[in-house]
């Protein structure tokens, strides 16, 4: 594929590689801010004949004449051609990325490989080449910023500083206090010889062995969490630097045979290449923003940046990347789902007295190395609140582990008496703190009240909560869960249908709005763009679709919607959030480095969201994927965004939110686990598809099962 930035990293361990080969630099993932990486020069190449060529990875020496591109979920490799010699070089990148295996996912080594051989035939028109017997491959990393000095007689240390950044001490998500954090790390030989600086090796061309080499890091304690400096997960298993390098040397070609097996499964199916791209591309953009670490209990901490805001575990995000842990790796879901009742809040800060005896959940854990509290410029209390109950109903069916609602019984007994207290005209709908993720949105979709996208999400939560309750005996609350969530669905029934499609407000009206960015209040007669298509009324079924649950909406409505909806909100890169175009006129204050402003913006991550919903329905929007995979090309060939996640305006890169299309296998398969009901049922939608069942799959020895559809 054509040159573009992209980045890897090891899960949790804040250690990875950002490339940039069209501007011939990269930049070393660690604790820094994306707009303040450390440079790193990465010299690989070979010496043929005399003349030393190299990969774009550095800013000096001659290129390979010609350059391919790959990626998949545990690598990222470029290719070169040397029409002089008929020489064809790769160096791949990869991390030690194993689902369900947290040991191995989090080693703190990235492993590079570099292999040589003949091209076969000549080079387009141009005849074979000189062909020569050998070539020497090196590798070297460096630069300005980083010092390369020889330490063991196959090592190379490397040092440098990053940057930690906080808010736990007076500083703000968008001016934390900062620190220099001095790092060394060590590029150990695995194959090849160490010689200076750079690792060598030479290679007969008829039987080439490959250089590889293993890049090690090992760090202190950086995340505070609830004011405990937290150490990473890895260092359960290695004490020191040291031990990481020894760890790398006795297993000579692990981080690659596992990428073999792990990259094996995910590609085993039949989707379109748009779609493997994407699930490498999203997969490695969520790696660079994962920490996962160990509190003074014994706990684990796992929390997700969210990209370029930095906020930690930001619960609408992981919401959206919900399909990803269900499909891939429910335990991390749980590890979230375990701490964020500690960031709960006391409902009378949004209702006054009538919150009394209620929570609400926090946007966020806090921003840059601290986890001690939401960053957030204002609250999402109806939002996050319901997508918490969500999440624990969908993690428990899939599982049938119900630990995380005995333990946190009373904190969402408090959960759903808020979202009760929230709605004061009595139809079932909060009226009270309403606004929501989608920041960037007109009025009606981002901050309107009745709002049928958080009408689905709190009908979906309380129907949790009426379950969870009844396991908890509580039964008058359950009973009271069970009233609300009738009234909307009825309201949704009444009013929610405009011929073709679901509106987004269930009333035009707009009494009392406040816009959450300026504090503005508004009394508007109709709320512009009330009642225009949008793609947010599915958006809170996904992770349901995937154990089952029916909320009892009207069936061929949600089908019809879900084609209307993506036809009218359709643009070049995917759907923006709704057909009706906004009009705020300047960036506030309060949205800087948070929000943008444009007429009709669009996010990839919930056209993926939408799109599993509406492959469990059997609306085939498959073809979109070539859509998102074009955005993420166009940018990334310019600039590194890495996942670029918003189109036609805002800023939201980096950004870890693309992995909900992991859940694109279970939807195309119709995969439905249910452990608690104890169903386990499959019903492609599509003819002739063929996806992997990653929920169960062998990754250790990189076996799965397929659904197949005739």
């Amino acid at each position: 594929m054509q040159l573009m930035c992209d980045a890897l990293s090891v899960l949790g361990s804040r250690h990875g590689l950002v490339i940039n080969p069209i501007a011939r630099e990269c930049e070393i993932v660690r604790f820094n801010r994306w707009d303040a990486l450390c440079k790193l020069h990465v010299r690989a190449g070979a010496v043929i004949e005399g003349r030393e060529v190299v990969f774009p990875l550095c800013p000096e020496g001659e290129t390979f004449r010609f350059l391919d591109q790959r990626l998949t979920p545990c690598t990222m490799a470029l290719i070169g051609m040397d029409a002089k010699s008929g020489t064809k070089v790769k160096l791949t990148i990869a991390t030690p990325f194993r689902p369900r295996d947290a040991a191995f996912s989090t080693t703190p080594v990235i492993g590079f490989r570099l292999e040589a051989e003949r091209i076969a035939g000549s080079f387009r028109w141009e005849g074979n080449g000189s062909r020569p017997g050998e070539i020497e491959l090196f590798l070297e990393l460096g630069g300005k910023k980083v010092i390369a000095t020889p330490s063991d007689p196959d090592a190379v240390d490397l040092c440098f500083n990053s940057v930690r950044s906080s808010t736990e001490e007076g500083g703000t998500r968008a001016q934390p206090m900062s620190e220099i954090w001095a790092q060394r790390d060590r590029l150990v030989a695995i194959s090849g010889q160490r010689q200076g600086t750079s690792i060598r090796q030479t290679v007969q061309l008829g039987s080439p062995v490959p250089l590889e080499a293993a890049w090690c890091t090992h760090s202190e304690p950086n995340l505070s969490v609830q004011g405990d400096m937290c150490p990473f997960k890895y260092a359960e298993q290695f004490a020191d630097l040291a031990a990481v390098a020894d760890w790398a040397r006795a297993n000579p070609g692990a981080l690659f045979a596992n990428a073999a097996r792990v990259d094996g499964i995910v590609t085993g199916g039949n989707g379109a290449k748009s779609v493997d791209n994407l699930l490498a591309q999203t997969l490695h953009s969520w790696l660079i923003d994962t920490w996962w670490a160990v509190r003074p209990d014994g706990r684990d901490w796992f929390s997700v940046w969210e990209g370029s805001c930095y906020f930690h575990s930001t619960v609408d995000v992981e919401f959206t990347q919900s399909p990803f842990y269900l499909a891939v790796w429910p335990e991390l879901l749980r590890i979230e789902l375990d701490f964020w009742p500690e960031y709960s809040k006391d409902g009378t800060k949004c209702l006054g007295p009538r919150g009394q005896d209620t929570l609400f959940l926090s946007h966020d854990t806090g921003s840059h190395s601290s986890a001690c509290g939401q960053d957030y410029h204002h609250e999402m209390e109806v939002e996050e609140t319901t997508n918490y109950l969500i999440l624990s109903w969908a993690y428990q069916r899939r599982t049938g582990d119900d630990s995380t609602i005995f333990k946190h019984a009373e904190t969402i007994r408090r959960y759903l008496q808020f979202l009760l207290a929230c709605d004061t005209t009595g139809n079932g709908i909060p009226d009270k703190g309403v606004a929501n993720t989608i920041d960037d949105a007109s009025p009606a979709v981002q901050f309107g009240t009745d709002q049928i996208y958080l009408a689905v999400k709190t009908l979906a939560a309380l129907e949790a909560g009426r379950e969870f309750m009844l396991m908890v005996d509580n039964d008058e609350m359950a009973e009271a869960c069970a009233d609300s969530a009738r009234r909307i669905r009825e309201l949704i029934a009444e009013k929610g249908w405009a011929g073709d499609h679901f509106v987004t407000l269930l009333e035009k009206e707009g009494r009392g709005i406040v816009d959450p960015w300026s504090g503005e209040k508004m009394d508007l007669d109709e709320v512009p763009g009330w009642d225009a298509p949008h793609i947010y009324t599915a958006n809170g079924l996904a992770p349901l679709d995937m154990v089952g649950i029916d909320l009892g909406l009207d069936k061929e409505k949600l089908r019809i919607d879900l084609r209307v909806a993506t036809e009218r909100c359709l643009r070049e890169y995917g759907c923006v959030h709704t057909d009706f175009a906004s009009e705020r006129e300047k960036l506030s204050e309060s949205m800087q480095g948070l929000a943008g402003v444009a007429r009709n913006p669009g996010w990839v991550s919930m056209n993926m969201l939408r799109d599993i919903s509406a492959f469990y329905r059997g609306v085939d929007l498959r073809a979109l994927s070539d859509r998102y995979w074009a955005w993420q090309t166009t940018t990334n060939s310019q600039e590194p965004k890495i996942f670029f996640e918003t189109f036609c305006g805002n800023n939201l890169c980096f950004y870890p939110r693309g992995i909900a299309c992991w859940g694109y296998f279970d939807a195309l398969g119709g995969l439905v686990i249910d452990r608690v009901l104890g169903r386990d049922e499959t019903a492609p939608a599509f003819p002739q598809a063929r996806v992997p069942r990653l929920i169960d799959a062998d990754w250790a020895a990189g076996t799965c099962a397929m659904i197949e559809s005739c």
